[in-house]
């Protein structure tokens, strides 16, 4: 249903005639290289048209013959679009052109234009000339239609400013947030450790506003030890969910897609803890996914862990909850308009016009009790106080539209309906970005501009400054909204408005719908690991698109695309603007036809494999975007030709290997606002004074390689002091030796920063101290700084002074050996509290630090809000740590001697006052920091490389446990293992004696349990122990490996008693004969891995494998027989079955494949290090009709694949160190490489075809 989305072309037709009227555009056809009398027509074409869209856009609502007039316009003035910027590019040519021959002559610039380019203008007039005539019909339309000029509503217009993001305002829900809360702060809320609490309610009722509310809430912050928000809204199976919960607790990209890897390492990061999670808008349905959520929370968190759930479903509340469901009611039309008005007045009160509060609480009521209405309309009327647009709003007939079918909001639509034309363009540019989908203000506004949306001026810099207008008040009229993270959203519902008001220029490939694509302008799709060529193929008839947009929720997840995507699909659409192709492994090089792409203005090729970028880039004189970040395996040097791109932007080469910019490159790109890296030069051009021309450079810069400043005076030129737009900043010489000292000292000195810097590196500076402004307290913004390979420096610069510092990394500065009082900036004369902001405070590989010395604490604590510290490799480093802690959360200390001199006369570590201490890491040596596992709420310990520790203190908190290489470790406390314990991991201490057998059932919280090579004696693990008749299990164990135990022998008999047990694992125990019994009681475990048990012949006989089995893994079992196989394991039921994988037992895979007893549900077959196997039989692969992935690695002996072909329904093979089959099937040379071709993708030898 096409209602108002056509709504946008008023804005369209608006940058046309700004276009028209530009300096540089109208001189080419001054310079009768084009008509400029067809040029007159076509302005003024547009400006007749242009009177009467308003009228337009309001009587198609309710007259479709309109809407067909609108509908045909707009993609008449799309082309008009693609066509002026043709020859606008051409004007461009033509100057630079000219700029170069013009110290040669001095005839004006338009008489050095090539006549082969008559040619190109006479094409150009002609279609100008059909463009006209297609404007003109409908020109001649209106009047028929009976549009009127200047008849349109007013639309709410306001000044733009970035102070009108609001704080957030809740109305109405006081009461459900206390009566939740206490449910949040109770550890007995359910039966279980961990509680699900449901929140569900329709879309735009303030669910995710409430979750936020009781994730901010401060009692709840200091409830949990660990927090996490994700929003789930677009994932539909367990492994992105999964994914998505460890991204979100680790702040860092996870690229893996194995479910086994990913449910290890949530554990590891849970296991434990006291957790908050929310799972914002779950959509998912399937029964056996939510369980599994349901199932991997219940067996990791603490007591009193919490998951907040948010879904309109309540099938999905239903199935997740363990305390009742909290439905969320409309909110009353009392408190609807308070936060209408509060959005709409701001901090004025509503009573100050009484005039609008009648009109305003009718408002209110057509917002049927849902926030986001309010919040949206009152956006919409706010600092407005025209009674007449207030009642405009009220009457709209919009509020009467059939929206039903459609989910639309009408409040949402009116909103939409009075935006200004400009902000219509830019909102409904984001329905590209799926739901869910997080996206940063500065990368929004670059692709806005790249599209054009922004009205053209000839000041770049305005226009971003607009630009960024344009965001902050679509932010504060609640159509784009702060996230949880550092990036914005859409509401679900306001990307549905902004989708429906796209229709038939924008597109999500994803959709499922049937659309006319070969009109589409903009278009996004959802990046996969494997982007084929079938996904691509609807996109060969868009010759109009300017978008190609593949997005990810997962943004650091590696892909690959089929190769004609490259050289055939873009090449073949000359309208693109936008082209992101980051994240694809393959890429490696651009072909020459993407100098075809002129209009192109954004290009993205981050984090691929490019190596080399051609010369004809330099053609793309639109070019404003070119992201290279982290290419950095592979490029190395940019085109000589860069100074072309005059109107670049931002240029991002951060993470490349680039070894000097080109050559009067930086001096000419006059609009460069962000460079990434400057690498200086030995050429002139290419030398650090380049940078004096950029005083609007803003955000990060590295300044790398400055021991190629010749002259330290150059340093000064490059005017660093007046770059105020700067956040970031990192000076980088090389790693090699200084050659003169003093000169890097002069250079840094010179290159002294604006004081508005928020974050600073220093590395490899060759001075044997820090210049003066280094520390000094001006520099009141600072709040990260990392000083690293400062080799020659002998002490500290006085960053105490800085009072805003929050982390501090010092690395590597091997000649300092004391440090004391400068650090602090305590020199006589300066008299404030050092470190007064700091956080954070690293000091690693320091080998001839000998002494910290305190400050002497005149002036309050050292460091009183420092929550973390780190001191690794530090070995000569003698005394005491700070005493007074009292906000210290995580120590780390490894490869140091602190406190283990005796001759030491300061401080013991019972002066230390570290109440607040929760992890603690010790590794080699300073085991007598063990006594502060005395501080009361230290819940997480873990003791390395320690040579001389032979037993535990009692420590009666404790959660995580890890012991890894305490050769002389022998005994755990007398008292045993706290029943607060959920994780134990014990490493190389071969000597300690495992928990007595009737201690480990009394680990009740226990969650985590791998013994690696320790335990000696260990011969039977036995959890078993009775009462009362009854046997008492482990019912929270979730994870169990046991790894080169060499005196095991058996499990007891019996059954395991670990009813939730997910994940066991068994490996190089050489001496073990046999498994647990009855595994097929197991029904809760989903990964089981056996390998390297060579006494091992058969199990799993009294009852099969575990039913539930979505990994198994069995390899190098030499005596294991294969008749078990068939006879034991009942493969063949395990419909859950995902992943199969066999290492070295040719026996094995053989037996299976021969009797076909493989599931033929298996997803994915991984075939690995089988030395004597020649064939893979046929039938066995051929009834896996779901496989989807196929690896075989180290086979050498591996001939041929089989003759019968492989299953249809494969979509990867990965053959890798298999000699013979990589001959055979090579890429296009090899024999048999014609029998894999249609696999979608293919890896051979490491290269991937696709």
């Amino acid at each position: 249903m096409a209602l108002i989305g056509e709504a946008l072309i008023s804005a369209s037709v608006q940058v046309l005639c700004d276009k028209i009227t530009l300096t540089l555009f109208v001189d080419l056809f001054w310079h009768k290289k084009l008509d400029k009398p067809l040029l007159m027509k076509l302005n003024t074409t547009l400006l007749t048209l242009n009177v009467v869209l308003d009228d337009a856009e309001d009587k198609q609502i309710v007259n479709p013959a309109v809407r067909k007039w609108l509908d045909e316009l707009k993609h008449v003035v799309f082309d008009a679009e693609d066509l002026l910027d043709e020859i606008d590019t051409e004007a461009l040519r033509c100057k630079l052109e000219g700029e170069d021959q013009s110290h040669k002559l001095t005839n004006k610039v338009w008489n050095f234009l090539p006549s082969s380019r008559n040619h190109f203008y006479q094409s150009m007039n002609v279609k100008i000339q059909e463009l006209l005539q297609r404007l003109e019909s409908f020109v001649q339309q209106k009047s028929v239609l009976g549009l009127r000029e200047g008849a349109g509503r007013q639309v709410s217009q306001r000044t733009p400013t970035t102070s009108l993001v609001l704080e957030p305002c809740v109305y109405g829900r006081d009461e459900v947030k206390e009566k939740l809360s206490k449910v949040l702060l109770s550890d007995n809320a359910s039966k279980d450790d961990v509680s699900f609490l449901t929140i569900v309610g329709m879309g735009g009722v303030g669910k995710t506003t409430l979750a936020r509310m009781l994730y901010n809430d401060d009692n709840v912050k200091g409830h949990f030890t660990l927090k996490a928000w994700a929003c789930v809204s677009d994932y539909d199976d367990c492994i992105k969910i999964t994914k998505t919960l460890l991204e979100a607790v680790t702040s860092k990209p996870c690229n893996t897609e194995n479910l086994n890897l990913l449910q290890e390492d949530l554990r590891e990061q849970l296991r434990g803890r006291k957790f908050l999670f929310v799972l914002d808008d779950l959509w998912n349905e399937n029964n056996q996914d939510l369980n599994y959520v349901r199932v991997l929370f219940i067996t990791l968190g603490a007591r009193g862990s919490k998951v907040i759930i948010t879904t309109r479903n309540n099938n999905i509340a239903s199935v997740m909850q363990n305390v009742p469901i909290q439905y969320l009611e409309p909110l009353s039309p009392e408190d609807c308009w308070l936060l209408l008005s509060k959005h709409a007045f701001g901090n004025e009160k509503c009573s100050a016009h009484p005039n609008l509060e009648h009109i305003g609480k009718q408002i209110a009521l057509k917002c049927r009790g849902l926030p986001l209405a309010a919040q949206t309309l009152g956006g919409l009327l706010r600092c407005n106080i025209d009674s007449e647009e207030w009642n405009r709003i009220l009457n709209s007939s919009i509020w009467e539209l059939p929206f039903e079918t459609s989910d639309i909001i009408p409040a949402l639509a009116l909103s939409y309906h009075y935006l200004p034309a400009q902000l219509k363009l830019c909102f409904v540019y984001c329905s590209i970005f799926p739901k869910g989908y997080e996206f940063e203000k500065e990368y929004t506004i670059e692709l806005w501009m790249a599209e054009g949306l922004i009205p053209q001026v000839e000041n770049a810099n305005k226009m971003e400054e607009m630009a960024q207008n344009y965001f902050d008040e679509l932010s504060s009229r609640s159509l784009l909204q702060k996230s949880s993270k550092s990036g914005f959203t859409m509401h679900d519902l306001i990307n549905d408005l902004a989708m429906f008001m796209s229709r038939g220029f924008c597109l999500r490939l994803e959709e499922r719908e049937s659309h006319k694509i070969e009109r589409v302008r903009h278009l996004s799709y959802a990046r996969g690991e494997l982007d084929v060529a079938p996904k691509f193929k609807p996109l060969y008839g868009a010759k109009s698109l300017r978008t190609f947009l593949p997005t990810s929720l997962d943004p650091y997840g590696y892909s690959y695309v089929n190769k004609k995507v490259l050289q055939d699909l873009l090449p073949s659409l000359r309208c693109l603007r936008v082209l992101q192709l980051s994240c694809y492994q393959n890429v490696t090089e651009l072909p020459d036809s993407i100098a075809n792409l002129i209009h192109l203005r954004y290009l993205d090729l981050s984090r691929t494999a490019i190596d080399r970028l051609p010369e004809v880039l330099c053609n793309l004189y639109n070019l404003q975007t070119l992201l290279l970040s982290n290419c950095c395996s592979s490029l190395n040097k940019l085109p000589a030709c860069m100074k072309e791109l005059i109107n670049l932007h931002h240029l991002d080469v951060s993470g490349t290997k680039i070894e000097e910019m080109p050559v009067q490159m930086v001096g000419r790109l006059k609009s460069l606002r962000t460079l990434t890296a400057f690498v200086v030069g030995k050429s002139t051009g290419s030398g650090i004074r380049e940078l004096r021309e950029f005083p609007q450079l803003r955000g990060k810069l590295s300044i790398l390689k400055l021991q190629n400043v010749v002259d330290a005076r150059d340093a000064l030129h490059a005017n660093m002091k007046h770059k105020k737009d700067l956040k970031e900043l990192e000076f980088s010489w090389g790693a090699e030796d200084a050659d003169d000292s003093r000169k890097e000292k002069d250079v840094l000195d010179k290159l002294q920063p604006c004081v508005n810097l928020e974050k600073l590196t220093i590395r490899f500076y060759g001075g044997t101290n820090f210049p003066n402004w280094l520390g000094d307290s001006s520099f009141s913004n600072i709040q990260v700084m990392h000083l690293s390979d400062c080799s020659y420096c002998w002490s500290l610069p006085p960053v105490g002074r800085l009072p805003a510092l929050k982390e501090l990394c010092i690395e590597r500065m091997k000649f300092v050996k004391t440090i004391g009082v400068e650090f602090y900036g305590r020199n006589g004369a300066y008299l404030t509290q050092p470190f007064q902001s700091l956080e954070k405070l690293e000091f690693r590989e320091m080998p001839e630090w000998e002494e910290w010395v305190p400050s002497g604490g005149e002036y309050g604590l050292d460091f009183p809000c420092l929550q973390k510290l780190i001191l690794n490799e530090c070995p000569k480093l003698r005394g005491s740590l700070p005493c007074e802690l009292p906000c210290l959360k995580k120590l780390t200390v490894s490869e140091c001697e602190v406190f283990h001199d005796g001759r030491a006369t300061t401080t013991t570590t019972n002066s230390l006052n570290y109440k607040s201490l929760e992890e603690l890491k010790i590794s080699g040596g300073c085991q007598t920091l063990l006594s502060l596992l005395e501080t009361k709420l230290l819940s997480q310990l873990a003791i390395r490389n320690v040579v001389d520790v032979q037993f535990l203190p009692n420590c009666n908190r404790l959660q995580l446990l890890t012991l890894k290489n305490c050769p002389t470790l022998s005994s755990f406390p007398k008292d045993g293992l706290p029943t607060t314990l959920t994780s134990l991991t014990i490493d190389h201490c071969r000597r300690l004696e495992f928990l007595p057998h009737e201690m480990l059932p009394k680990l009740t919280s226990l969650d985590y349990l791998r013994i690696q090579n320790s335990c000696n004696s260990m011969r039977i693990w036995n959890p078993v122990i009775e009462e009362e008749g009854a046997v008492k299990n482990l019912s929270h164990l979730n994870y169990l490996s046991f790894y080169k135990c060499p005196k095991m022998v058996c499990f007891p008999k019996g059954e395991l008693p670990t009813p939730n047990l997910s994940h066991f694992e068994v490996g190089e125990c050489e001496n073990l004969k046999s498994l647990p019994e009855r595994l097929h009681t197991l029904t809760a475990l989903r990964s089981l891995s056996i390998w390297s048990l060579p006494n091992l012949e058969s199990f799993a006989e009294d009852g099969g494998l575990p039913p539930n089995l979505r990994y198994f893994s069995i390899g190098n079992c030499k005596r294991l027989r294969a008749s078990s196989v068939g006879e034991y394991w009942g493969l063949q039921a395990l419909v859950s079955l995902e992943q199969f994988e066999i290492i070295g037992s040719d026996h094995v895979l053989e037996t299976l494949l021969k009797e076909q007893l493989l599931p033929t549900t298996l997803h994915t077959l991984r075939i690995h290090s089988l030395s004597t196997l020649k064939s893979l039989d046929g039938k066995g692969l051929g009834h896996l009709t779901f496989l989807q992935n196929l690896y075989i690695t180290d086979c050498n002996n591996l001939q041929c694949l089989p003759e019968e072909g492989l299953p249809p329904s494969l979509s990867y093979l990965c053959i890798n160190y298999c000699p013979t089959l990589e001959k055979r099937y090579k890429d296009k040379t090899g024999q048999d490489w014609a029998k894999i071709s249609h696999i979608p993708c293919i890896e051979i030898g490491k290269e991937v075809i696709i």
